[in-house]
C-alpha cells in the first residue's frame, strides 16, 4: 500500500513537471490556441492541479504553499496578455494587479491567508523593484540633464508610460498597506512619499525647477515630519532618509544655475534648524538625526556664500574668501547653541570643521588662494570651537591636519628666507647680494603669526601657562621674522643680521633661564637655587608629587629649552651664513658668536652647558682671528700669529676657570693647544714664521709651568710641551739657516732629554737610570756613533768628540752609580775602538799586531784567574748600579 502511494506520488509528479514544461512554451510565445489571452492559462492550470493535489494530500503546510505560488501565477496568467496586447499600460497594470490580489488576498478567511499573502508580498515586491528602478531612471536623468553645472538644464523628455508611475507607486503602496503588518505601515508611506515625489516629474514634460521645487517642498516637509513626530527609531531613520535623498537630489538638479541652488542651498537651511532647534528631541535616534541635521544646514551657509559671490559675477578668489568668511562666521551660532542647547555643540563644532575644511581644500590647487593663510586662519577659528570634552573631536582632527598643511605650504619660503634670502646660495666674500626673495613672503610672513598666536592660545587655555605660550608660539615668530623682513623689501644684511641675533637670542634664554640642574641625592642645593626654597604645600622635596605639584610657570620653562636649543642652533648658522657674503658682515658675525658664547660660558646655569659655551667662544675667537688678516689681504702665515694669540690667552686664562671644575680647566687646556696646532699648520711652507710660532707656544707653556697650586703631573706635562715646542722652534730655524751638522739637531734633544731625566730622578728616587738617562744618552750618542761608523768620510774631529763624550759618561756613570751611563758609554768607545783598529790595520806593519796580541795573550793566560775575578767583579758593580 505505502509503495503504491509512493510510486503513484512519483507519477504525479513526473507529469506535472512535464505539464509545466509544456505550460511554459505558450507562456513564452504569448498566446495559447492561438488566443493571446491564453497564454497564461496552461500554467495557471498546473498550479490549480499542484493545489488540488495538495488539498488530496491533506499537508497543510503542502497548502499553503501552493496556494502561495497560485498568486504569482494568476499575476502572470493576468499580465502576460496585457503584455501582448497593451504593452504601453503594462506598468499600470503591474500596480492594479498587485493592488487587486493584495486585496483578495486580505478578504480570505485568516486560516487561508498565511500562503497567498506570502504570494502576494513576492507579487508587490516585485511591482516596487520596477517602480523604484523607473523612479531611479528618472532622477539620474534629471541630475545629468543639470551638469556640468552653472550651464543650464533642458525640460525632461516626454515619456509615454511616465504617468503611469506615480499612479502605480501608490498602488503598490497600497499593496504593501494591505499586506504588511501594521508596525511597517508608517515606514512604507514614508518610502512612498519619497517614490511618489521622485516620479512626478515623469507624469509630463518637467523643467528642472519644477523638479527642483518637487524636491524641495516634500523633503522640506518629510524631514521635520519624520524627526519630530516619529516615535519609532526606524520610522525616524526611513523618513530622515528619504528626506535626504530628496534633498540632496533637489542639490543636483539646482545645480544647472546659481539662483536654483542658493534656492535649494535655503530650503536645506529652513528645515535642518525646524529640526534640530524646536526643543528636545523625543528619542535619542530623533536627537542624532536633529544633530546631524544641523550639521548640513550650517554647512549650507558658506557653500550658499560662495554661490551667492559667482552668482553676483564675482572673481574666483573672491568666492572662496566669501565662503571662509561665512565660515568663520558659524562660529556665532555655535557660541550660541554651546549656552542655551549644550547637546548640539558637538554637531555645530563638526560644521564648523567640515565648512573650513571644505574652503581651504580649493587653495592646495597650486595657482589659487594663498594655502598656509587660510590653513592658519582655519586654525584659529577652530579653537574657540574645542571644549576639551574628548581626547578626538572633528574639531581637533581637522586643526590638526590643516595646521600641518599651514606648515607645509609656509615651509618653501621659510627655507628660503633662511638659507637663501635674496634669491641664491651665500658665496663667501661676494659682495651683498641685490636678488629678489622668495614671492609670497608677506603672506606666508602673516601666516606664520596667525599660527604663532593659535599656538599660543591653544597652549594658555589648556593649561593656563603664560611662559608655556610664549614657547609655543617662539618657533612661530622666529619663522615669521625673516620672512615678514623679506616681504617688506629689506636690505641685506637685515635679514641674516635679524636672523642671527634671533639664534643667538634663542640660544642664550636656552642656556640662562632653563631649568636649573636637580639636586643630589645627598640633598646638595644646585647652583642658584636658595637653600631655604620651600616645596610646593603638601609636598615633600623630592617626592614624587613634587614635579606634579609645580607652578605653571615651571612647567613651561621646561619646555623652553627643548623649544630654543633647535631654534638657536639653526637660526645661528643660517645667519652666519647669510653674513658671509662680506668680510665686514662675517667679523661682525663671528664677533657677535664670541661675545653670545662667552656669555653662555659665564653665566650659564649647567656645567656642560658653560663648559659648551667655553668652547665655543674659543672656536668663533679662532675663526676670528684666522678671518681678520684675510679680510685685510695678509697672506695665510701671517693668520698663524692672532690664532697662536687665541691659544696663548685660553692657555693661561684657563686656571681662572679653576672654581668651574678641573675638567673644565682640562677641556680649555686641551682646546688652546688643538689652537696653537692650527697655528702651526697655517704657516705651513713658511719656516721661520712656524718656528717663531713655536718659539711663542714655548714660552707660554712654560709661564704655565709657573703657576702656582698646580700638581706635579701637571707641570711636568707642561714643562714637556714648553721643552718639545722649543726644541722644534731651534730645528725648524736649523732647517731655514741649512745647517747640515748632525749634532746641532742630535745634542739639544739629547740635553733637553737628559734634564728631565735627572729631574725625574730626584723627584723620584725609585727610578732606574735607563728610564730616566737611556734616552737622552741614546739621543746624544747614537746619532754621531752611527754617523761616524758609515759616512765613508774621516770624520776626525767627531770621533775625537764622540771618544771623549763617551769617555765622560762612563766617569760620570762610574762616580754617580748609573747603570745606563757605564754601559751605554762604554759601549760607545768599544765601537770606537773597533772602527780606529779597523782603520788604522793599513796604517802599520803585521807583526806589530802579531807582537800585541801574542804579548797580550801570555799576559792574559800569566794573570788568567786575577782577570776572571776582576770581570766578575767588574760585573757585579755594574749590577748593582741603580
Amino acid at each position: 500500500m505505502l509503495a503504491g502511494r509512493v510510486l503513484g506520488w512519483l507519477g504525479f509528479g513526473g507529469a506535472l513537471t512535464v505539464a509545466a514544461s509544456c505550460a511554459l512554451v505558450p507562456l513564452a510565445l504569448g498566446r495559447a490556441g492561438g488566443q493571446p489571452l491564453l497564454a497564461g492559462l496552461p500554467l495557471l492550470l498546473v498550479g490549480l492541479v499542484l493545489a488540488g493535489a495538495a488539498r488530496v494530500a491533506g499537508a497543510t503546510v503542502f497548502r499553503q504553499i501552493t496556494a502561495g505560488l497560485l498568486v504569482p501565477l494568476l499575476a502572470v496568467a493576468v499580465l502576460r496578455p496585457v503584455a501582448e496586447l497593451r504593452a504601453g499600460f503594462l506598468l499600470l497594470a503591474v500596480g492594479l494587479v498587485a493592488a487587486t490580489l493584495a486585496g483578495a488576498v486580505r478578504l480570505l478567511p485568516q486560516r487561508h491567508r498565511t500562503g497567498p499573502r506570502v504570494g502576494a508580498l513576492l507579487v508587490a515586491g516585485g511591482a516596487a523593484q520596477v517602480v523604484v528602478l523607473a523612479t531611479g531612471a528618472v532622477a539620474a536623468l534629471a541630475v545629468d540633464r543639470s551638469l556640468p553645472a552653472w550651464q543650464g538644464a533642458a525640460a525632461g523628455p516626454d515619456l509615454a508610460w511616465g504617468w503611469q508611475l506615480p499612479l502605480v507607486v501608490l498602488l503598490t503602496t497600497g499593496a504593501g498597506l494591505l499586506l504588511l503588518p501594521r508596525a511597517a505601515r508608517p515606514v512604507t508611506v514614508l518610502l512612498a512619499v519619497v517614490v511618489t515625489a521622485a516620479a512626478l516629474p515623469a507624469v509630463t514634460v518637467t523643467p528642472w525647477p519644477a523638479t527642483l521645487a518637487v524636491d524641495l517642498v516634500v523633503g522640506a516637509a518629510l524631514l521635520p515630519v519624520a524627526v519630530l513626530r516619529g516615535r519609532r527609531a526606524p520610522t525616524v531613520l526611513v523618513g530622515a532618509a528619504g528626506a535626504t535623498v530628496l534633498l540632496g537630489h533637489g542639490l543636483l538638479v539646482a545645480s544647472a544655475a546659481p539662483a536654483g541652488m542658493l534656492v535649494a542651498l535655503g530650503v536645506v537651511l529652513v528645515a535642518g534648524l525646524v529640526v534640530a532647534l524646536p526643543g528636545r528631541p523625543a528619542s535619542a535616534v530623533a536627537g542624532r538625526v536633529a544633530g546631524v541635521a544641523l550639521t548640513v544646514a550650517l554647512l549650507t551657509v558658506p557653500a550658499g556664500a560662495a554661490v551667492a559671490s559667482r552668482a553676483a559675477g564675482a572673481p574666483a578668489w573672491w568666492q572662496s574668501r566669501a565662503g571662509f568668511v561665512a565660515a568663520v562666521l558659524l562660529l556665532v551660532p555655535l557660541l550660541a547653541l554651546r549656552r542655551r542647547r549644550p547637546d548640539l555643540d558637538g554637531y555645530a563644532g563638526t560644521a564648523l570643521a567640515l565648512a573650513l575644511a571644505a574652503v581651504v581644500a580649493p587653495t592646495v590647487v597650486p595657482g589659487g588662494e594663498p594655502l598656509a593663510l587660510y590653513a592658519a586662519l582655519a586654525v584659529v577659528a577652530l579653537v574657540p570651537a574645542d571644549r576639551r570634552t574628548a581626547p578626538v573631536t572633528p574639531g581637533r582632527v581637522v586643526g590638526a591636519v590643516l595646521a600641518g598643511l599651514a606648515l607645509v605650504a609656509a615651509a618653501p619660503v621659510t627655507l628660503a628666507a633662511l638659507a637663501a634670502p635674496y634669491g641664491g646660495p651665500v658665496r663667501p666674500w661676494s659682495g651683498a647680494p641685490t636678488g629678489d626673495g622668495p614671492t609670497g613672503a608677506p603672506v606666508v610672513g602673516a601666516a606664520l603669526l596667525v599660527l604663532a598666536g593659535t599656538a599660543a592660545l591653544v597652549v594658555h587655555r589648556h593649561t593656563g601657562d603664560r611662559s608655556g605660550a610664549a614657547v609655543a608660539a617662539l618657533p612661530f615668530g622666529a619663522a615669521a621674522l625673516p620672512v615678514l623682513l623679506l616681504g617688506a623689501d629689506a636690505p641685506w644684511p637685515v635679514v641674516p643680521a635679524a636672523v642671527l641675533l634671533v639664534g643667538v637670542a634663542a640660544l642664550l634664554t636656552a642656556t640662562l633661564t632653563g631649568p636649573a640642574p636637580s639636586a643630589a641625592p645627598g640633598g646638595a642645593v644646585p647652583h642658584g637655587t636658595e637653600q631655604g626654597q620651600a616645596a610646593p604645600h603638601g609636598t615633600a622635596p623630592g617626592a614624587p608629587g613634587a614635579a606634579a605639584a609645580a607652578p605653571a610657570h615651571r612647567r613651561g620653562r621646561a619646555l623652553l629649552v627643548p623649544v630654543t636649543t633647535p631654534i638657536g642652533l639653526l637660526w645661528t648658522a643660517a645667519g652666519l651664513v647669510g653674513l658671509l657674503a662680506t668680510r665686514a658682515g662675517t667679523l661682525a658675525g663671528l664677533a657677535l658668536l664670541v661675545v653670545a658664547a662667552a656669555v653662555v660660558g659665564a653665566v650659564g646655569r649647567r656645567a656642560g652647558v658653560r663648559l659648551l659655551g667655553y668652547l665655543t667662544a674659543v672656536a668663533a675667537a679662532t675663526g676670528f682671528a684666522l678671518t681678520a688678516p684675510l679680510a685685510a689681504g695678509l697672506p695665510t702665515r701671517t693668520a698663524g700669529f692672532p690664532v697662536l694669540g687665541v691659544a696663548v690667552a685660553v692657555l693661561l686664562g684657563a686656571p681662572a676657570l679653576a672654581r668651574r671644575g678641573s675638567f673644565t680647566v682640562r677641556a680649555l687646556e686641551a682646546a688652546a693647544q688643538a689652537v696653537a696646532v692650527l697655528a702651526l699648520l697655517l704657516t705651513v711652507g713658511a719656516i721661520r714664521y712656524a718656528a717663531v710660532i713655536c718659539v711663542l707656544w714655548g714660552a707660554a707653556a712654560a709661564l704655565r709651568v709657573l703657576y702656582p697650586g698646580r700638581s706635579a703631573g701637571r707641570r711636568w706635562a707642561f714643562g714637556a710641551v714648553a721643552g718639545g715646542s722649543e726644541l722644534l722652534g731651534a730645528w725648524l730655524l736649523l732647517i731655514s739657516g741649512e745647517v747640515v751638522l748632525l749634532e746641532a739637531y742630535t745634542l739639544p734633544a739629547a740635553g733637553l732629554t737628559l734634564l728631565a731625566g735627572l729631574l725625574a730622578l730626584r723627584a723620584r728616587p725609585g727610578l732606574t737610570s735607563w728610564l730616566a738617562l737611556g734616552p737622552g744618552l741614546a739621543a746624544g750618542l747614537l746619532p754621531s756613533l752611527v754617523s761616524v761608523l758609515v759616512a765613508a768620510d774621516p770624520q776626525p774631529w767627531r770621533r775625537l768628540l764622540l771618544g771623549g763624550a763617551a769617555l765622560g759618561v762612563v766617569l760620570v756613570g762610574a762616580v754617580r752609580r748609573w747603570q745606563a751611563p757605564v754601559v751605554l758609554g762604554g759601549g760607545a768607545l768599544v765601537l770606537l775602538a773597533v772602527h780606529e783598529l779597523v782603520r788604522g790595520w793599513d796604517l802599520l806593519p803585521r807583526w806589530i799586531y802579531l807582537a800585541v796580541g801574542g804579548l797580550a795573550l801570555i799576559t792574559l793566560a800569566a794573570t788568567y784567574e786575577r782577570r776572571r775575578r776582576d770581570v766578575a767583579r767588574l760585573r757585579a758593580a755594574v749590577g748593582r748600579m741603580g
